[in-house]
């Protein structure tokens, strides 16, 4: 899905360049080749970038869906 409409950034492109360590959106940006233009799109690329470092600075077994404790639902 495109995110940055002026630049023609996409989703992935944002989630790969925070994967290698940017946690800036700003900076994702600079590194795919050039910085926001109208800035609309910041705040969505922000919570990408933070999604990707959220998952990482989770512990292996909150992030593997099979080594989550289930979810106990309660009896009506």
């Amino acid at each position: 899905m495109y995110v940055c409409v002026c630049n023609g950034y996409r989703d992935g492109e944002i989630r790969e360049v925070a994967e290698s360590g940017v946690r800036c959106a700003r900076e994702a940006y600079l590194t795919l080749g050039n910085g926001p233009c109208c800035g609309t799109c910041l705040p969505h690329a922000q919570g990408i970038v933070d999604a990707v470092h959220d998952d990482a600075d989770r512990p292996a077994a909150e992030n593997d869906p099979a080594q989550r404790p289930p979810t106990l639902l309660a009896a009506e």
